[in-house]
């Protein structure tokens, strides 16, 4: 309430462009991280699944590189969004912060509580992802199940039967139809018929294959 009597609606948005700035970079650092070390260090796959304590290591582990990289976008913020006190600086823009604490505080100022934002987002996000996966398995999105359903064309005999080498993705499945359909159709498929050719064709096979025949 004192923020809107005082700065008005868009003071509840003060930093917000800050935010973006942080929180960007800390997901496009974090979920990349997170999956590479699911699939290659932890060796998750369609047949393997990870149990509730390598989700945890994996999230939380993911969350240092995150979370200490963007601290000088997370120290900008701060001070935008923090009312300056008495012989303390006061910060407008985004450019105006980050030279104010390049030229008063150094270099070093960027990265102030790098070590806590790790202790805190850490496990934060170690427990946010974890959770989020088992909750997945628990609750499965609407239409998961109709994505296993069988498929009903090449791929499969009848309902619920597969034919042997026939199994497959429905996308693959479908992609490997059309190219079925493509191989199948004649390759004189729309060419003008010249008369007595397909006589001609067969005669080899009249004549037993051709090889030393003669007319």
């Amino acid at each position: 309430m004192w923020i809107v009597r005082n700065l008005g609606l868009v003071g509840l948005y003060k930093g917000a462009s800050a935010c973006l700035l942080r929180d960007v970079p800390f997901s496009a650092i974090y979920f990349p991280t997170y999956n590479h070390l699911k699939r290659d260090y932890f060796g998750e796959s369609q047949t393997k699944s990870l149990g509730i304590l390598q989700l945890l290591t994996a999230g939380a582990i993911a969350g240092m590189p995150a979370a200490y990289l963007t601290t000088p976008c997370d120290v900008i913020k701060t001070r935008l969004q923090v009312e300056a006190r008495k012989g303390e600086s006061s910060y407008t823009s985004l450019r105006q912060c980050a030279q104010t604490v390049f030229r008063e505080e150094g270099f070093k100022a960027f990265f102030k509580g790098g070590p806590a934002r790790i202790l805190r987002s850490s496990p934060q996000f170690g427990f946010t992802l974890a959770g989020y996966e088992v909750l997945q398995g628990l609750l499965p999105m609407p239409g998961a199940a109709a994505k296993e359903a069988p498929h009903m064309g090449v791929g499969a005999a009848s309902p619920g039967a597969s034919l042997q080498g026939q199994e497959g993705p429905l996308s693959y499945l479908r992609s490997r139809n059309a190219l079925k359909i493509i191989l199948d159709l004649d390759g004189e498929f729309g060419r003008p018929g010249v008369p007595g050719k397909e006589k001609w064709k067969m005669l080899p096979k009249i004549v037993g294959g051709g090889g030393g025949a003669s007319s």
